[in-house]
């Protein structure tokens, strides 16, 4: 996988972005940019597809850049001369990609059957765009196509939104999803920079999805984690549930048998994607501690990850679905 395509599943969000002032092309990607989002496929639907792409990659760039709906080899080259580090083709354009191969640039080629996937596989690509996502069959047919598949991975883009998101980011073989959701048009047209960094903010937590899922309170010996466990118990008719290194008062608390990571203990935050909540983290200073790393053993994906950093003396993991408490 190129550092462009991981850096894409990263960040899990791609907006697709028709440019119909010239004008707005910086303060659209910068509103993108603050809101979290630091990628951005910029159509070739519009006259100033290549200037925008220019003018974002000189003042934004940090911001990934990619070119769709790029239906020549003409716009290919001019999108890549600009900027654009990435191409997205809407359908199968053998020319655009075999330019894009041949000059070792990603491409991600709009597929929505078996056959036009076997098409991209014959070029030795192994990531593509679904597209239209929804009225092509959904997240079901990527799951379909996955199964005979297994090694590709899928950019989807057309219908999706809020609401269905999580259909498509939780399998395996979706890339990251691709739309204009976090863009309404009314909002583009009225200039609404700071509408459209609320948006693309809601769309990162919407996606990332944190929760609480336990607190971890260190003690000093086992006997005193059993004691604060009957505590919680008794007051509020929590089931006890035993642990090799801790005891749970419910699914909320876990008093430790020893002092662990953290001053006084530890928060369990259940994010669905451990890789990008990372990613996002990182922007604002947190990293994952490496050696607390574990991982899905069939799908090698982050399971589980301690922060560092501490609030009020609270170390802070971060925990998957694979990893719900078992009680």
């Amino acid at each position: 996988m190129s550092n462009c395509i991981e850096r894409i599943s990263k960040i899990g969000l791609v907006p697709v972005v028709k440019i119909t002032n010239a004008e707005d092309a910086l303060p659209l990607a910068n509103a993108l940019y603050k809101g979290g989002i630091d990628t951005a496929e910029i159509t070739f639907r519009s006259e100033h597809a290549e200037y925008a792409i220019s003018e974002i990659h000189k003042q934004l760039p940090d911001m990934l850049l990619g070119a769709g709906t790029v239906l020549s080899v003409d716009q290919a080259k001019r999108a890549v001369e600009a900027g654009a580090s990435y191409i997205v083709t809407p359908g199968f354009n053998h020319e655009v990609v075999k330019w894009c191969v041949e000059h070792d640039v990603p491409v991600l080629p709009g597929i929505s059957s078996a056959s036009e996937l076997e098409t991209a596989l014959s070029y030795g690509l192994t990531t593509v765009k679904f597209f239209p996502a929804e009225s092509s069959g959904g997240a079901k047919k990527i799951k379909d196509l996955s199964a005979p598949y297994q090694h590709v991975k899928f950019l989807p883009t057309g219908g999706i939104g809020l609401n269905n998101m999580h259909d498509y980011l939780a399998l395996p073989s979706v890339l990251a999803i691709g739309g204009s959701f976090m863009l309404p048009d009314n909002l583009v047209q009225a200039k609404d920079w700071e509408g459209i960094e609320a948006l693309a903010k809601k769309a990162v937590k919407t996606m990332l999805d944190y929760k609480l899922i336990h607190i971890g309170i260190n003690h000093d010996s086992c006997e005193e984690a059993k004691q604060t466990a009957d505590a919680l118990c008794n007051m509020f008719n929590f089931t006890y549930y035993p642990k090799p290194k801790s005891h749970f008062a419910g699914v909320g608390f876990e008093l430790l048998n020893q002092p662990g990571r953290g001053k006084h203990g530890h928060i369990g935050i259940y994010t669905p994607y451990p890789e990008r909540a990372l990613y996002h983290l990182e922007k604002i200073g947190v990293h994952g501690i490496e050696e607390t790393i574990t991982r899905n053993k069939k799908t090698h994906l982050i399971n589980f990850v301690y922060l560092d950093k501490e609030v009020a003396g609270f170390g802070i993991h971060l925990i998957n679905p694979d990893v719900k408490m078992e009680v």
